[in-house]
């Protein structure tokens, strides 16, 4: 796996209006300080020890916080930094992403992991070069691990026959073949609270089963894969931190806790 591969970083969200962003008084939920650190600059500062990398793609606005993040973590001057401004919705930012990148696969990750550990980012290149039929591997982890780490919290669940799984916001894109999800993929963001009307997508023959838990994971994206033409695969990762991104207050909280205990036992 000696193969560089580029990363897409999605930084663009609600702006100011954001509530995260407006409790911090930053321009952008991305800039929301964590720790001392802006989620943006962790995310860009993890990314610059992974020896696998090829560029940053980064979708952010142009404006001089966000570049200072980009400054403080390193890579503003870097030529290996492209910078997008965000296009009007998530899979057009995810299309200009994979345009601007080089070779044949892409990882796509939003700007609010800061937790983001270069080991998530090593089981998806090796899912990717273990199946080299898999056009888009989606990064899933178990929810009972996720609960069993982080008791009360609440994360979004999606029940199947064999597993209950949560979402990580870690994907793999190669291609030909990978632009034709995005198709798909805003309806999929906008719905992702709300997991039965995701399952809808593959039919109502296989929400019937969701709903009635006869529907097993990978039947799931099978149905998905013969849907759309393109073939889907979950990876599993085991790390159940890789379901947490800073969506609220109390995810803010819980990633704060995570951080404070590393540091305790560093030291």
């Amino acid at each position: 796996m000696s193969e560089k591969t580029d990363v897409i970083v999605l930084a663009g969200d609600r702006g100011p209006d954001d509530p995260l962003a407006l409790q911090a008084r930053v321009a952008g939920k991305a800039l929301v300080p964590v720790a001392g650190k802006s989620m943006l600059e962790r995310v860009l500062s993890v990314l610059r020890a992974w020896p696998r990398l090829g560029r940053i793609i980064l979708v952010a606005p142009g404006g001089s916080a966000y570049r200072q993040a980009a400054a403080t973590a390193g890579w503003l001057d870097d030529p290996a930094l492209v910078w997008l401004e965000p296009r009007g919705s998530l899979a057009a930012s995810v299309r200009a992403g994979v345009a601007a990148g080089q070779g044949s696969v892409r990882l796509v990750l939003t700007a609010d992991h800061a937790l983001l550990d270069t080991t998530w980012l090593d089981c998806l290149m090796q899912a990717v070069f273990s199946d080299q039929e898999a056009q888009v591997l989606v990064g899933v982890t178990g929810w009972d691990d996720v609960m069993a780490r982080f008791p009360g919290s609440r994360r979004t669940r999606y029940r199947f026959r064999d597993c209950a799984i949560c979402g990580t916001n870690l994907f793999a894109l190669r291609e030909p073949g990978a632009a034709r999800l995005l198709d798909l993929w805003q309806g999929i963001e906008q719905q992702r609270k709300r997991p039965w009307r995701i399952v809808a997508l593959l039919g109502w023959r296989n929400l019937a089963a969701y709903l009635a838990g006869r529907l097993s994971l990978n039947a799931a994206f099978e149905a998905l894969s013969m849907r759309i033409g393109v073939n889907v695969r979950p990876v599993f990762l085991r790390d159940p931190l890789t379901a947490v991104d800073v969506d609220s207050l109390a995810d803010l909280a819980l990633v704060e806790s995570v951080l404070f205990d590393r540091e305790r036992v560093q030291c």
